[in-house]
This record gives structure tokens, sequence and C-alpha cells, in this order.
């Protein structure tokens, strides 16, 4: 008699101990809103899960890279947009003051004229986040420097020229920045034409001044160029971003289904589990007294 009784209570604490624990991962899985915690809760789907964590954690890394890059040429469009400005500006100028008649006027052209000179050198040497910008491969020393009398623009003896590039995928790697050759001296010297016609406007020189319009024109252009060039490497970045983001959802979308809690179900099967441990318990009480009045 006692042989079954020990074995009939034995039994019901295996049934306790045995339903606390899983209550305790029902609680677990809801605080967390995840089924699967550790490798014991599902070893059948665990591998699946770090697979789909691996993938997007690769996708970000070339996310990151790719933000990055883009951050550089947002700013980049920006500070060519400002060029662009300035030298359609110098060309509104010297349309107007190719027909000056006095020293003064030209004076004035001069002085204007050098002021936007200065302040196009000064896009030039922009940076961002540290690095110009306009630097090439060389981004950590001023592409341009103009002497201080203002008789000429030098570009970094170390070039400016090369290509910055950035990871975008498995294997593959984009060049992502508009060099200062490209952009100041491709089709036209344009610090050089500035700096010539300021010197016209000082010598009062208006054939040379009017020569001059064409080469900025074509500066303009050449500006307007790279930013168009620098426009579908935006694009392109953009669009790889974007398949990034897109295949990163899908997978979020399979790894909630292979992880995560289902909340209804959960807390209905934490309750069904409360009530059986309740029950267990009573029972447990009951034949733990009967025991003892036997024993007695």
């Amino acid at each position: 008699m006692r042989i079954t009784q020990n074995y009939s209570i034995n039994s019901l604490l295996r049934q306790v101990n045995l339903t606390r624990e899983r209550i305790n991962v029902y609680q677990r899985n809801l605080a967390t809103g995840k089924r699967i915690n550790r490798i014991s809760d599902d070893p059948e789907n665990i591998e699946t899960v770090i697979r789909y964590k691996r993938m997007i954690k690769f996708n970000e890394r070339f996310q990151n890279t790719i933000g990055s890059a883009l951050d550089f040429m947002y700013f980049t469009s920006e500070t060519l947009d400002q060029s662009a400005n300035v030298i359609a500006r110098v060309k509104e100028l010297t349309i107007q003051g190719a027909d000056s008649l006095n020293a003064d006027e030209f004076k004035a052209f001069e002085q204007q004229i050098d002021q936007l000179l200065r302040k196009l050198v000064n896009l030039g040497n922009t940076k961002f986040k540290d690095r110009y910008i306009f630097g090439g491969a060389n981004t950590d020393k001023p592409p341009f420097t103009l002497a201080p009398d203002g008789s000429s623009v030098t570009a970094n003896p170390d070039g400016i020229d090369g290509a910055l590039k950035a990871e975008i995928g498995d294997g593959k790697v984009e060049q992502y920045n508009i060099s200062g050759e490209q952009v100041f001296n491709s089709d036209v010297d344009i610090f050089g034409t500035l700096i010539a016609l300021r010197d016209a406007f000082a010598n009062q020189d208006t054939a040379t001044i009017s020569n001059l319009i064409p080469d900025l024109e074509t500066a303009l252009d050449q500006i307007t160029e790279a930013n168009a060039t620098l426009g579908a490497k935006i694009k392109r970045f953009e669009l790889i971003d974007e398949q990034y983001r897109n295949e990163n959802l899908r997978l979020q979308e399979f790894l909630s289904k292979t992880e995560d809690t289902d909340m209804a179900k959960t807390i209905t099967d934490l309750q069904m589990e409360q009530t059986a441990l309740e029950t267990a318990l009573r029972a447990l009480a009951k034949t733990v007294n009967i025991s003892l009045v036997d024993f007695m």
C-alpha cells in the first residue's frame, strides 16, 4: 500500500515539476516575445533562425556602407549645386561688365569676381566628416590652395584625382566620389578662368572679358555634368539600398514566423498549464495527507 502511495506521490511531484517548467517557458516566451530563446527550445529550427539572423546582419553591413556613401554623395551634390550657382553668377556679371564704361565699374566687377573666386575655392575645399570631398583619393589635404595675392590656384601635389570606393555587395565595389580634377579641371580650368576674368576687369580689357564668356559656359556645363554623373551614382546606390531593405523585411518575416511567440496561443497554453498545476497540487496535498494517516 505504501509503495503504491509513494509511487503516486512521486508521479504527482514529477507532474508538478514538469508543469512548472512549461509555465516558466511560456512566461519567458511572453516576456521576450520569442519562443526560441536558446538551442534547447527548438533544436530543429535553431539553425534556420541562426541562418536568417546571419543573412540580415550581412545585409545590414552593406546597408551601413551604402548609407555612409550616400551621405557623402548627397553632400557633394549640394556643394556642386552651390558651385554651379557661383559660375552662373560670374557669367551674369561678366555679361553685364563687358560693356563697362569707366574705371569704377571695372573695379566693382573685379572685386565681385574676386570674391566669387575665393568662394569657389572654399567650395572646392569643402569637407564632409573630416574628408575633403573633392580631394579624390587624398581626402586628408586641401585639394586647392589660393595664392596669398590671389594670382593662382594650385592643386594638391599629391593629386586631386582617384576614387573612393564602397563595398556594396559580396565582392562588389563601386566608386562613389567625384574628383576635384573632374569638377574643376577637366574641359576647362575653372579657377584659372576666373583669375583671368578678374584680371581682365582689373586691366579694363573688354576683348578678353568677352572671349572668356564661352569658357564660363563650358565651366558651368562641366560642373553640371559632374553633378549628373554623381546623380546617377546616387540612384544606383539608393536602388541597391532599397533591395537590401526589402530583402531584410522578407527575412524578418520568415524569422518572425520561426521564432516569435504566438501570443494568443501561448497565453491560452499558459492558463491551461496553470490550471493543471493547481489540480496536481491539490491532488498531491490530498495524497500526502492520506499517506500520513496510513503511516500513523
